[in-house]
């Protein structure tokens, strides 16, 4: 044997473990006490009534579960380091759920199933769609440049005579579609020693019968596949129970529409020898693996998680499987059956009692005429023995305390009351506070549930966040009417997941009510001058009241704060107190610097007033000095002046005087030279002082 066969025997036995009969019968027993069928030990002639505590009790908790779920946008929100992006993701995958698929459908038979059978499985995958056709008319230009771009174009054709267009006809690529669907328990097992889908099991598997159509459409190979149908014993149990009114008639068909049984199996194996077991996906039928049609390689891969999550809504420590809601109302249903029946017999005895004939007494209409069950009937009969009609009592009291006591005992575990109901005809005449004492009490199963639902649900949404962030592609998103543009594939890969539902938070009109007292504290504390609430929690209560509300876009309503800028600051007394007192200390000390810094001024400018003055007169002097000498140089050089002037005039008078005295002379001598003659001529010798 090789090691391909070795595997294929483990997943054979591996399904074969994980067949619980005992289980399988728990459910078939689970969904027939529902749906109200007998119990096989009735009785010709007497009461058959069967009571519907079952389906009371989980139809009731499954509206109760729905509506929490469902009235909430966010049942779980994604946390990481960047509040944008983990706001975005948890708006996306919530709508992709919702609006990609029918949620309200999914969560509803999800929560019934689970309530009912003890545990239920969701899948959650992704599904590569097929290509659209799409047809449209395009230029030649335009065609050529689709061809040289590779388009998937499968027919062309002229769109007018001259053939300058082309009608074509081509297969547009459709994004992957995300979908979760509830798989009935009978096409789902797992190895019964695992605590865990995710953690610790070995092996789990989904059984469906398929056509082969769908294998081929899947791209696997169809052929040489065998006559494999449903083998596996609880699936005709559960099956049966679950389609009461469906026939479970093998239905034969031929070709293309030939059903087997698919095992899409998830198993820890170690298939290529290293060790450690990995974790494959594996498609089987019968004894033979599928093959991939495109690549002719057989259909094993090792894969990061498997997609199935199972809820429970009374869960059991180290056990996937725990405990049903109907698990905790079958024996009362039984009990109040068998307690109703006899209280009808009772009463159908005592309304119809019996009649002692004697053999004596009965003639040719005796019998007939005492089986004929009118007012006033005429019996007749023979002899002189009259028959005898004995009359029962019947202890209808002691049947209805009975009943009413498995009724308590019913609210009890379940946390279904009538005044949860709104059934309690003597409500009215109860306290309110001991009213809602009771009410609390009963939700608190209620809630209790609704948490391990939503838990369940968590997980779900982490499972379809990874799948979107590794398989999604860029889409459009309203988000407080404005289209946002969403990228799965960027986001974080460390998300975290939080429930926001159960345990007394999940029911729209307690989220309302609390937003409403959370809004009259945010307001005295703003009187008080708190510093807990601000802008942006007022805001982010707000906005969810809006949306609790059912009214519409937050934005068309409020003002995000963020858009408004930075908030002011708005300290509390003791601080503005001291921050009072601070600025008079330090308007104190800067008045007092002010002044110090003023006498300063005031020095330094009478310093600077001296100085200016001691410069201004020193310039003042200086300039008179520059002045006087001036002046003085002035006049020394006008008295220079003058005084040559003068000297030049002497000089020039004493010149003009020199000449008038040498013109004097020479007249003098003139006149003397010719008195000397006259003189010589009259006496001769000498000079005349002589």
């Amino acid at each position: 044997m090789n090691d391909l066969d070795e595997f294929i025997a483990f997943l054979q036995e591996e399904e074969r473990r994980s067949y619980d009969a005992a289980l399988a019968d728990d459910r078939s027993a689970a969904i027939d006490f529902y749906n109200g069928l007998p119990y096989g030990d009735e009785e010709e002639g007497r009461s058959q009534v069967v009571t519907r505590d079952v389906a009371e009790v989980v139809d009731q908790m499954t509206v109760s579960l729905v509506r929490t779920m469902v009235s909430s946008d966010k049942v779980v929100e994604f946390e990481c380091s960047d509040k944008a992006v983990a706001e975005q993701a948890t708006l996306a995958v919530s709508r992709t759920f919702f609006q990609g698929q029918r949620g309200y459908q999914f969560i509803h038979d999800w929560a019934k199933s689970g309530l009912l059978e003890k545990a239920s499985v969701a899948k959650c995958c992704v599904v590569k769609q097929p290509p659209k056709r799409v047809q449209e008319v395009v230029s030649v230009d335009e065609l050529t440049a689709a061809q040289e771009a590779g388009l998937d174009i499968i027919e062309a054709e002229p769109a007018d005579e001259m053939g300058s267009a082309f009608k074509i006809t081509v297969l547009q690529p459709q994004p992957p579609k995300f979908l979760d669907y509830v798989v009935p328990n009978e096409q789902f097992s797992f190895a019964q020693d695992a605590t865990d889908l995710d953690e610790d099991c070995v092996y789990s598997g989904f059984h469906e019968e398929v056509t082969l159509s769908k294998l081929a459409s899947e791209g696997f190979v169809t052929d040489d596949l065998g006559d494999w149908t449903m083998t596996r014993p609880e699936n005709t149990v559960l099956a049966q129970s679950r389609n009461i009114n469906k026939s479970m008639a093998p239905i034969d068909r031929k070709g293309a529409n030939r059903k087997v049984v698919r095992h899409e199996e998830y198993s820890r194996y170690d298939l290529n020898g290293d060790g450690i077991a990995e974790l494959l996906l594996t498609h089987r039928v019968g004894n033979k693996i599928l093959t991939r049609s495109d690549t002719g390689e057989l259909a094993i891969e090792v894969i990061d998680e498997q997609p199935g999550v199972s809820w429970c809504p009374f869960p059991m420590s180290g056990a996937i499987i725990g405990q049903s809601l109907a698990d905790k109302v079958m024996d009362i249903q039984l009990i109040s059956s068998v307690t109703m029946r006899q209280v009808l017999d009772g009463f159908y005895f005592a309304n119809n009692p019996s009649t002692f004939v004697h053999e004596d007494a009965i003639g040719d209409n005796t019998i007939d005429d005492l089986l004929t069950v009118r007012p006033g009937a005429i019996k007749r009969w023979k002899g002189a023995v009259q028959p005898q009609v004995v009359t029962g009592t019947a202890d209808v009291s002691s049947g209805i305390n009975l009943m009413e006591l498995l009724r308590g005992d019913k609210e009890s575990r379940t946390g279904i009351t009538r005044l949860n109901q709104g059934l309690d005809a003597d409500a009215l005449n109860k306290t309110a506070t001991g009213t809602a004492m009771m009410q609390a009490a009963g939700q608190q199963i209620e809630e209790y549930i609704a948490r391990n639902f939503a838990e369940s649900f968590a997980r779900l949404m982490l499972k379809k966040y990874r799948l979107m962030r590794k398989y999604g592609e860029p889409f459009d998103m309203v988000v407080d009417g404005e289209v946002v543009k969403v990228d799965p594939q960027a986001w974080p890969d460390d998300m975290q997941v939080v429930v926001r539902v159960g345990l007394g938070t999940g029911r729209k009109d307690q989220r309302i009510g609390y937003r409403m007292q959370l809004l009259e504290i945010a307001q005295a504390a703003a009187h008080g001058g708190s510093r807990v609430f601000d802008d942006n929690t007022l805001y982010n209560n707000l906005k969810g009241l809006v949306a609790d509300m059912s009214l519409g876009s937050a934005r068309d309503l409020l003002i995000d704060p963020e858009s408004l800028g930075p908030p002011e600051e708005k300290p509390d007394p003791e601080m503005a107190k001291a921050q009072a007192d601070a600025m008079m200390q330090a308007e104190k000390l800067k008045m007092q610097q002010a002044d110090a810094e003023s006498k300063n001024m005031m020095v330094m400018q009478k310093q600077q007033s001296d100085l200016d003055l001691a410069r201004q007169k020193l310039e003042y002097d200086l300039a008179a000095a520059r002045e006087k000498s001036a002046l003085e140089a002035d006049l020394a050089r006008d008295k220079a002046e003058v005084e040559a002037q003068i000297a030049m005039k002497k000089i020039e008078m004493e010149y003009q005087l020199s000449l008038i005295r040498i013109a004097n002379e020479r007249e003098v001598a003139d006149t003397q030279g010719e008195a000397d003659d006259e003189m010589s001529d009259n006496r001769p010798g000498g000079a005349l002082d002589e």
